[in-house]
């Protein structure tokens, strides 16, 4: 019985890896939109879970036979299936009750406004009006997305936020360091989906430096939380850049 039920599984196995493939490189890519990506990559999943289930019963069947060969194969699907399986439904429980917001800032008030960001967005994307609406919520969900605030010189906070945004691999899209305006494009790790990101410096209180931070996503409603991961881990960076400046260079003497 297990000779003929195992072709049947590896098939499956590879229908799963092939959608995953396909919904990931596909969006990736641009060969169709996200939500098509996302819809097979749910199927992928539902897929996953029925071959976890005929996985269980095929090896629960084969102890009957005493065949290792075909125990070895059947666990290693069930092991596969169900490891795939459990990885996508705690993605997405771990992120169900994030908002569907896709705009956070570390200045509700005034956001830093992009300036020629606005040339490479398409029409069908989203716009980059800031909705005074979203405020209150991410201060609900998101309250570490905050300001970040320095007594070095503007330009020299300026030099260490272009080289982590360079570090990062991020795309620059513009650079005023008179202003204090840097504007780039990040892009998501599976998905590759492009985030618009603005970081402004102003002068404050006379002798501190204001650094703000807003990232914006291209397309959907919600972005599960990584324009305020994105925030919270540049300005966690950043500071921490600004006081290994800080700490002076000691030597040792003999």
């Amino acid at each position: 019985m297990s000779r003929y039920i195992s072709p049947v599984l590896y098939i499956l196995l590879m229908l799963v890896g092939c959608m995953a493939f396909i919904s990931i490189a596909g969006v990736r890519v641009g060969l169709f939109e996200p939500s098509t990506g996302f819809s097979l990559l749910r199927k992928s999943v539902f897929a996953s879970l029925f071959l976890s289930v005929l996985a269980a019963i095929s090896l629960r069947m084969c102890f009957k036979e005493e065949n290792p060969a075909y125990k070895r194969f059947f666990s290693l699907v069930l092991i596969v299936s169900v490891v795939y399986s459990l990885m996508w439904i705690g993605f997405y429980v771990q992120r169900i009750n994030l908002p569907s917001i896709s705009d956070i800032t570390t200045d509700t008030k005034q956001p830093p406004a992009y300036l020629n960001v606005n040339f490479i967005r398409k029409s069908q994307e989203n716009d980059l009006y800031y909705n005074p609406e979203w405020a209150p919520i991410q201060k609900a969900h998101y309250p570490n997305v905050k300001p970040l605030f320095s007594t070095k010189e503007k330009s020299e906070v300026y030099q260490f936020a272009e080289k982590l945004v360079q570090d990062r691999g991020w795309e620059i899209v513009a650079r005023y360091s008179a202003a204090g305006i840097i504007e780039a494009t990040a892009r998501t790790p599976i998905f590759g989906f492009r985030d618009d990101v603005v970081i402004r410096l102003i002068n404050v209180d006379g002798d501190r430096v204001k650094v703000d931070m807003r990232s914006c996503s291209r397309v959907g409603r919600g972005d599960f939380g990584v324009n305020a991961q994105r925030i919270e881990s540049f300005m966690g960076d950043l500071s921490a850049a600004l006081t290994r400046s800080e700490m002076p260079n000691i030597t040792s003497v003999r």
